[in-house]
């Protein structure tokens, strides 16, 4: 299967969405002339912000499903703008785009970076993070914002206390026990976090390296108070991947890819 070809001037571009760098090229893009764009959302939350232009909300249906919404719609480059742990999606865009022969670009914000005073131990996965903390002694209470996965898991350690913020509510027919549940959405202030933490007398902070502001007051804050904090690593992006951080660059990447376009078009 191959993609067709162009039938427009405008490029038409399908923007994987799911964080705040995939809203801002949306809106970027709304201005331009030169694209046409499309945000596809997966639709987890039910409080979703408002973006730009014109949206798509629910999965594909793995590679040959978003190869199929690649050729019907005549999509010219993808931006793959999730969350950088969504690394089925990511995997899913680089495989379906190979197969088409259709540009693709990564829009990844930055990661965090430790500084002087951070007690950061990284770790490969969720699942690391659990191991670790079973063979800690007894009574840690532990601070996890990483979302639902492996809430479960943190729940089968009983001698230590989890307090698991996040944007929806867990699928538990009841907390455990040994759980506080914190429905939020960020930005958080350091102030805020600084509270938390004091409050639930944190001694161990769980974070995925998502980077970005919205949720960095909590390293801050683990900084401030001197609680140790698992770091989650991101996964690895496939190989070959062209990476840009910001949605500037990403609209710097796309205009480059239509003059190249248009230029092949035009030699006879």
């Amino acid at each position: 299967m191959k993609a067709p070809p162009r039938s427009s001037p405008q490029l038409k571009i399908l923007i994987l969405g799911g964080v705040t760098e995939a809203n801002n090229l949306a809106e970027l893009l709304e201005k331009h002339n030169d694209f046409i764009a499309v945000t596809s959302r997966a639709g987890v939350t039910s409080q979703r912000v408002v973006i730009s232009g014109s949206e798509r909300l629910g999965g594909f249906g793995g590679v040959d499903g978003l190869k199929n919404y690649l050729t019907d719609t005549s999509i010219d480059a993808v931006v793959d703008a999730t969350h950088p742990f969504a690394r089925n999606m990511t995997e899913n865009a680089a495989c379906a785009c190979g197969q088409l022969g259709i540009p693709r670009l990564i829009l990844q914000r930055p990661a965090w970076k430790a500084q002087k005073k951070d007690l950061w131990s990284y770790l490969p996965d969720l699942a690391g993070a659990v191991n670790y903390i079973k063979n800690l002694p007894s009574g840690r209470r532990v601070f996890l914002t990483t979302g639902q996965q492996e809430l479960s898991a943190f729940a089968a350690l009983p001698h230590h206390h989890f307090i698991a913020r996040m944007i929806e509510a867990p699928d538990f027919e009841s907390p455990p026990a040994n759980m506080d549940i914190l429905l939020e959405r960020g930005p958080f202030s350091l102030a805020q976090e600084l509270a938390l933490m004091k409050q639930y007398q944190i001694d161990l902070l769980v974070s995925k390296n998502s980077g970005g502001q919205a949720t960095e007051a909590k390293l801050k804050a683990a900084q401030a108070l001197a609680v140790p904090v698992l770091m989650i690593e991101r996964p690895p992006v496939p190989a070959g991947s062209h990476v840009v951080e910001t949605a500037e660059q990403a609209i710097e990447w796309l205009e480059a890819l239509r003059k190249t376009l248009t230029s092949q078009e035009d030699r006879p």
